[in-house]
């Protein structure tokens, strides 16, 4: 699926790259080609150009043509391995549309070396130029290195052929099949946090790990911890927990031995579970509860006032049948928990509760909330309820009574 916006772009770009001489190198590569031939929106503009074939003509230098072509205001950056970032910020009407806040960004064609003295990984250490060839593979999966030549869609990519330089990726988006076109131990140990996108992508589309890519995965788990915390936080919370289908992310994540590092690094660094611990607040509850008690992560939750007990009889209630497949139950239930709708300082009163006693109506409520779920509608049966049991407590002289 294409959006006019995206066509029109595409086609903006090609006829620029023909006049500039260079529509036959430069390309259109990685998840816009992909989504495309998978029949979903195309979302970002990917462009490489081989400078090895055009001779020096960069990526910098065909930003900076396309830029001066551009009727708006732009931005252009380009960071230090050579990516060229053009943003048009002001109106620009092509074709009837307007592309402003469009982001194209141009790569050169390149090889990376990884392993720095730092042990980290994850960002290359070297970077030059090379052929598309060398390019692609680099790349972390298959399906990601198909791509289109530029000068090819002056029209848009409709009945364009997407070019398949690996042999390999047509046949793996055909098959749904997750597979490196390197040897998958070196395309993890350059950066691991493709184990993860390996995750992400698998959910994302229904697509399988090859028995190849699963194994090596499984290999080099433990290489995750050497990452940047925060880069594997926002893999993690934005693509997999935020993700379509989180639940199943876990399982195979569990699986390949993923989880048990994330774990470790939860205990490890303070940081990581801080930040991860904050991108809970915008998950379904069952999915908290999970995190925390099947993968024991050590991370503060919109749960964590439960304690465990609590926590275990919650998630029975919202596996259940009713509250569970009623949102608003689940969250008025939560709600409830957090702060039970009751008068605590006429209780104290009525009762003669001590200070160092008082948190018990607390503890009452939600128990009694757990027990019957029901009540999450019925304030005035929950008060009801409640004063039976502070009363039973009095009777039993578990604090003084009000003379």
């Amino acid at each position: 699926m294409t959006s006019e916006k995206s066509t029109i772009l595409m086609s903006f770009l090609a006829q620029a790259s023909i006049r500039l001489g260079v529509g036959a190198n430069t390309y259109v590569v990685g998840g816009a080609v992909r989504n495309h031939l998978l029949g979903l929106p195309i979302k970002d503009l990917d462009l490489v150009i081989d400078s090895v074939a055009t001779k020096g003509k960069d990526s910098a230098w065909f930003a900076q043509e396309i830029q001066r072509l551009i009727t708006a205001k732009t931005n252009l950056t380009t960071n230090q391995y050579g990516v060229a970032i053009l943003t048009v910020t002001g109106p620009w009407i092509l074709e009837g549309q307007d592309l402003q806040g469009e982001t194209i960004e141009i790569a050169n064609a390149r090889k990376e070396s990884y392993g720095d003295p730092s042990g980290k990984g994850y960002k290359p250490h070297m970077v030059e130029p090379a052929t598309i060839q060398e390019d692609l593979a680099r790349r972390e999966f298959t399906f990601n290195t198909l791509l289109w030549r530029l000068g090819n869609l002056t029209k848009g990519p409709e009945g364009v052929p997407a070019l398949d330089l690996t042999g390999q990726g047509k046949d793996d988006l055909r098959d749904k099949i997750i597979r490196t076109p390197s040897e998958p131990d070196k395309t993890f140990s350059d950066d691991p946090t493709r184990m993860l996108r390996a995750i992400k992508f698998s959910t994302r589309f229904g697509f399988k790990l090859s028995k190849k890519t699963f194994a090596s995965i499984q290999a080099n788990a433990g290489k995750l911890k050497a990452m940047p915390w925060d880069a594997v936080r926002k893999i993690l919370v934005d693509d997999i927990l935020l993700g379509p289908n989180p639940h199943k992310s876990l399982d195979l994540m569990s699986q390949l031995g993923l989880n048990r590092v994330v774990r470790d690094m939860t205990q490890e660094e303070s940081n990581f579970a801080t930040a991860l611990g904050r991108g809970t607040e915008s998950m379904d509850h069952l999915l908290c509860l999970r995190l925390v008690l099947d993968l024991d992560w050590k991370i503060k939750t919109p749960l964590t006032f439960l304690n465990k007990e609590h926590q275990l009889r919650l998630r029975e209630i919202l596996e259940g049948p009713g509250l569970a497949r009623d949102l608003f139950g689940s969250l008025c239930l939560v709600d409830r928990l957090r702060k039970p709708p009751v008068n605590q300082v006429k209780l104290f009163e009525q009762f003669g509760i001590p200070a160092q006693e008082r948190g018990i109506v607390v503890k009452i409520a939600r128990e009694l909330l757990l027990e019957t779920p029901e009540l999450v509608e019925k304030v005035d049966l929950l008060g009801e309820h409640l004063e039976a049991r502070l009363r039973a407590l009095q009777d039993q002289g578990s604090f003084a009574t009000v003379p």
